[in-house]
Protein backbone atom coordinates (compact mmCIF):
# COMPACT_ATOMS: atom_id res chain seq x y z
CA UNK A 1 0.00 0.00 0.00
CA UNK A 2 1.38 3.40 -0.97
CA UNK A 3 1.93 6.09 1.64
CA UNK A 4 -0.93 8.26 0.36
CA UNK A 5 -3.30 5.29 0.41
CA UNK A 6 -2.24 4.44 3.95
CA UNK A 7 -2.78 8.03 5.04
CA UNK A 8 -6.25 8.06 3.43
CA UNK A 9 -7.11 4.77 5.13
CA UNK A 10 -6.12 6.13 8.53
CA UNK A 11 -7.94 9.41 7.94
CA UNK A 12 -11.10 7.41 7.22
CA UNK A 13 -10.49 5.36 10.36
CA UNK A 14 -10.07 8.53 12.43
CA UNK A 15 -13.32 9.91 10.99
CA UNK A 16 -15.07 6.65 11.91
CA UNK A 17 -13.57 6.77 15.41
CA UNK A 18 -14.70 10.37 16.00
CA UNK A 19 -18.23 9.50 14.84
CA UNK A 20 -18.38 6.45 17.11
CA UNK A 21 -18.44 8.26 20.49
CA UNK A 22 -16.18 5.51 21.85
CA UNK A 23 -12.91 5.95 23.68
CA UNK A 24 -9.77 5.21 21.68
CA UNK A 25 -9.27 1.98 23.61
CA UNK A 26 -12.86 0.83 23.02
CA UNK A 27 -12.74 1.68 19.32
CA UNK A 28 -9.42 -0.11 18.83
CA UNK A 29 -10.72 -3.22 20.56
CA UNK A 30 -13.84 -3.23 18.37
CA UNK A 31 -11.75 -2.74 15.20
CA UNK A 32 -8.98 -5.12 16.32
CA UNK A 33 -6.38 -2.42 15.77
CA UNK A 34 -3.41 -2.03 18.14
CA UNK A 35 -3.85 1.03 20.37
CA UNK A 36 -0.23 2.06 19.76
CA UNK A 37 -0.83 2.17 16.00
CA UNK A 38 -4.02 4.18 16.53
CA UNK A 39 -2.19 6.72 18.72
CA UNK A 40 0.67 7.00 16.22
CA UNK A 41 -1.68 7.78 13.33
CA UNK A 42 -3.89 10.09 15.35
CA UNK A 43 -0.87 12.19 16.33
CA UNK A 44 0.61 12.08 12.81
CA UNK A 45 -2.63 13.19 11.14
CA UNK A 46 -3.24 15.92 13.72
CA UNK A 47 0.27 17.34 13.24
CA UNK A 48 -0.16 17.25 9.46
CA UNK A 49 -3.41 19.21 9.71
CA UNK A 50 -1.80 21.78 12.01
CA UNK A 51 1.22 22.29 9.78
CA UNK A 52 -0.82 22.53 6.55
CA UNK A 53 -4.08 24.28 7.34
CA UNK A 54 -6.21 25.34 4.42
CA UNK A 55 -5.48 28.99 3.69
CA UNK A 56 -8.55 31.11 3.44
CA UNK A 57 -8.35 34.50 1.76
CA UNK A 58 -11.08 37.04 1.49
CA UNK A 59 -11.24 40.02 -0.83
CA UNK A 60 -12.53 43.31 0.52
CA UNK A 61 -13.50 46.60 -1.04
CA UNK A 62 -12.72 49.77 0.87
CA UNK A 63 -14.50 53.06 0.64
CA UNK A 64 -12.35 56.06 -0.27
CA UNK A 65 -12.25 57.44 3.30
CA UNK A 66 -11.32 54.04 4.72
CA UNK A 67 -8.22 53.60 2.55
CA UNK A 68 -5.98 55.43 5.03
CA UNK A 69 -7.42 53.74 8.10
CA UNK A 70 -5.54 50.67 9.39
CA UNK A 71 -6.89 47.20 8.78
CA UNK A 72 -7.06 44.91 11.83
CA UNK A 73 -6.60 41.20 11.22
CA UNK A 74 -7.25 38.59 13.90
CA UNK A 75 -5.24 35.38 13.58
CA UNK A 76 -5.94 33.13 16.55
CA UNK A 77 -5.07 35.07 19.68
CA UNK A 78 -3.06 37.70 17.78
CA UNK A 79 -4.30 40.96 16.31
CA UNK A 80 -2.27 42.48 13.47
CA UNK A 81 -2.65 46.10 12.40
CA UNK A 82 -1.89 46.71 8.71
CA UNK A 83 -1.44 50.16 7.18
CA UNK A 84 -1.40 51.24 3.54
CA UNK A 85 1.94 50.54 1.87
CA UNK A 86 2.74 47.51 4.07
CA UNK A 87 5.39 44.99 3.03
CA UNK A 88 3.41 42.00 1.76
CA UNK A 89 6.35 39.58 2.14
CA UNK A 90 6.80 40.58 5.78
CA UNK A 91 3.05 40.26 6.35
CA UNK A 92 3.04 36.73 4.88
CA UNK A 93 5.98 35.80 7.14
CA UNK A 94 4.18 37.16 10.21
CA UNK A 95 1.03 35.15 9.41
CA UNK A 96 3.10 32.00 8.82
CA UNK A 97 4.72 32.39 12.26
CA UNK A 98 1.37 33.09 13.96
CA UNK A 99 -0.06 29.86 12.53
CA UNK A 100 2.65 27.86 14.30
CA UNK A 101 1.88 29.29 17.74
Amino acid sequence: MRRTELKELWQKRMDDYEASNLTGTEWCMAQEIPLSQFRYWRRKLRLTQLSHPADQWMSIELEAQAIHAPLFIHCGFAKVEVHAGFDSDLFADVLRVLRTL
